[in-house]
């Protein structure tokens, strides 16, 4: 009797699991797509070769908080696709934009540019220790030289926009406005040199 009991169990178990009833948590997902605005300046003449930003290894598809000393990620809250590739999209298209160079593009598809721009996102983080929250973004940039690998330029930008509630459902809003300035201040430094 036992016996037929537990199976009955194990049959109903797996029943419910196979009709849906035991569906996992959807995922909720934030579009990263910062609006930026720059100027147009005078063509230089110069190709941009631009890498794709390295990310620092929390920086995934996760959303990551920090408080205190502690740092986790939102299991069911993601961004739409990794932080490192969206700014790396943002910042080309800005510079792009301001028609400085006669030519951007990937660093593998031009064979020889005037410069190399390279870069690394550090934090692309929702601090919950501060009131109001807070959406913190940094960027380590590196313009350099093509031949010789001479450097022209380096900065570590940190920009942060304070979220209107606290919770995880304003960090879209907030985090791309501080990637957008962020990306409108390195943009302004590049052009110059």
């Amino acid at each position: 009797m036992t016996r037929y009991l537990i199976a009955a169990a194990t049959a109903a178990a797996l029943f419910t699991g196979c009709i849906g009833l035991n569906k996992p948590a959807s995922v909720l997902r934030y579009v990263i797509d910062p609006a930026v605005n720059v100027t147009t300046q005078e063509n230089s003449g110069r190709s941009l070769a631009v890498r794709p930003l390295e990310s620092a290894r929390p920086y995934k598809q996760n959303v990551v908080y920090r408080q205190n000393d502690e740092m986790g990620v939102y299991s069911a809250v993601e961004w739409s696709e990794l932080p490192a590739d969206a700014a790396t999209r943002a910042l080309t298209d800005a510079l792009e934009a301001t028609h400085r160079f006669s030519d951007i593009g990937s660093a593998i598809d031009l064979s020889i540019p005037d410069q190399i721009l390279t870069g690394q996102l550090r934090r692309f983080d929702l601090v919950r220790d501060t009131e109001p929250w807070t959406a913190v973004c940094e960027i380590r940039l590196e313009l350099r030289k093509s031949l010789g690998r001479t450097h022209v330029w380096s900065k570590t930008l940190t920009t942060s926009e304070p979220l209107a509630t606290p919770n995880h459902v304003s960090l879209p809003q907030a985090m791309n406005t501080a990637l957008g300035r962020l990306i409108e201040e390195a943009v302004t430094e590049i052009v110059t040199k």
